[in-house]
């Protein structure tokens, strides 16, 4: 047996023991995907095949019939894999993320946290979006310009941050913005769990069912809305703006719905504030004229929760609010490591394409974090940069996966550390807080 033959044998065992091969199959079936037995392509190498062809930066049809070749030992050509596209694909491709997202519960790694363990799950929720080629204007609906609307998608994204596993996926349009989809964590979340978001999904009837629920959340405070304290007395934001100061209390916010809150104010460094105020001046919307109240309100952090002083101070508030940026850094992972922008380019101009391609590609990026990044931080000696260990993982995938589990992590503890910065707090040191 040749050198290449032994190696293409090894890493397709070792691939298929990553992704699961008789549950690929069994997914398959029961999504319609596979309605017999497949002759040239089967489940597992369809997913295998691309997965290998972008780790290589080559989402194309060719490279892909070119892996699924190697893999199976059989000619495949690009036609065959482009008649294997379309619902029955994208049935697949979702059922396949949906199982890797329950499974991700057997794989739980709870972070030591003071700041959180009053909590039994804490998790972000944020959107990412996505260019696309003009074709797709009309199925993902974007933003217009210069008088044409761009295809742009939207992944909306739930993760449990204590244990970084993802919980909900959704793929929509960038006009299904943030604030629609704000009430889809009510399915989700249950009492004792703690919500954080940013004013995107500011919704006063979502958090006033969270309440209900018996859940915690924590937010940014919209400004403009109507406050009273505990008896219905309104109160003005002059009044609580005219002392530079710290302010602690619970009130009651909204016109129509009178939500109880615990409103926190915090005075930003000088420095900080003039830097959101001038932002705000240059803001190029005409149609905004802000108050001098506004640029008052930027030199403060305000937040709301209903998360009592006996859990939380207002410095550890603010402190909890700063891990929201912490599913940025995984979006930001995606874009830059698993090159999921890039992968989506000019020639993928079939609806049925995208939608199989970004839910296998979030399917591999659940399964790299379960059983690549989680049992590394586990054992690791240092402190491990998700950034790092995606490009590292990505670029030397085959050679990663084919040396076992035990070997490829002492290569990420030993390549993929943060470096050491006194002015850049990491994830791991809030967590070990």
């Amino acid at each position: 047996m040749s050198t290449s033959r032994f190696f293409n044998s090894k890493i397709k065992k070792r691939f298929n023991i990553f992704f699961g091969g008789s549950t690929v199959a069994t997914i398959a079936r029961s999504s319609g995907f596979l309605r017999r037995s497949a002759k040239k392509i089967s489940p597992i190498d369809f997913v295998m095949g691309f997965v290998l062809s972008c780790s290589q930066m080559q989402n194309t049809f060719s490279q892909w019939a070119f892996h699924i070749s190697q893999l199976s030992g059989t000619p495949v050509s690009k036609q065959a894999v482009f008649d294997r596209l379309g619902p029955s694909s994208v049935a697949f491709a979702k059922a396949l993320l949906e199982h890797v997202l329950l499974q991700g519960i057997f794989y739980r790694y709870r972070r030591p946290s003071n700041l959180f363990s009053h909590f039994k799950r804490v998790i972000l929720q944020d959107s990412t979006t996505l260019h696309l080629p003009q074709k797709l204007s009309e199925v993902f609906r974007g933003n217009f310009s210069k008088g044409k609307q761009k295809a742009v998608a939207r992944i909306q994204a739930f993760i449990d941050i204590c244990n970084m596993q993802f919980l909900h996926f959704s793929l929509g349009s960038f006009t299904d913005n943030d604030q629609s989809a704000s009430q889809q964590i009510l399915e989700k979340i249950s009492a004792g769990e703690l919500l954080i978001r940013d004013l995107g999904y500011f919704v006063l009837e979502v958090f006033e069912k969270l309440t209900g629920k018996g859940a915690f959340f924590l937010s940014r405070l919209r400004f403009g809305l109507n406050m009273y304290d505990c008896n219905g007395k309104q109160l003005h934001l002059k009044d609580l703006l005219k002392s530079r100061s710290k302010r602690d209390m619970w009130l009651m916010i909204g016109k129509q719905k009178n939500v109880k809150v615990r409103m926190i104010m915090i005075p930003l460094p000088k420095q900080l504030a003039a830097q959101r105020i001038r932002k705000a001046k240059q803001d190029r919307d005409r149609r905004l004229n802000h108050s001098q109240d506004y640029y008052r309100w930027l030199e403060y952090t305000v937040l709301i929760t209903n998360v009592g002083e006996e859990t939380w101070t207002a410095a550890q508030a603010d402190q909890a609010y700063r891990v929201r940026w912490q599913i940025e850094i995984v979006f930001k992972s995606w874009k830059s490591g698993f090159h999921l922008q890039q992968l989506l380019h000019n020639g993928c101009t079939n609806e049925k394409r995208i939608s199989t391609n970004v839910y296998l590609l979030l399917m591999f990026m659940c399964l790299f974090m379960q059983k690549i990044f989680l049992p590394v931080i586990r054992y690791a000696k240092g402190t491990i940069s998700l950034i790092k260990c995606v490009q590292l993982f990505v670029l030397n995938m085959k050679e990663l996966i084919a040396i076992g589990s035990k070997q490829c992590r002492d290569v990420i503890d030993k390549y993929c550390k943060y470096e050491k910065r006194n002015h850049r707090i990491n994830l791991n040191q809030l967590f070990s807080d």
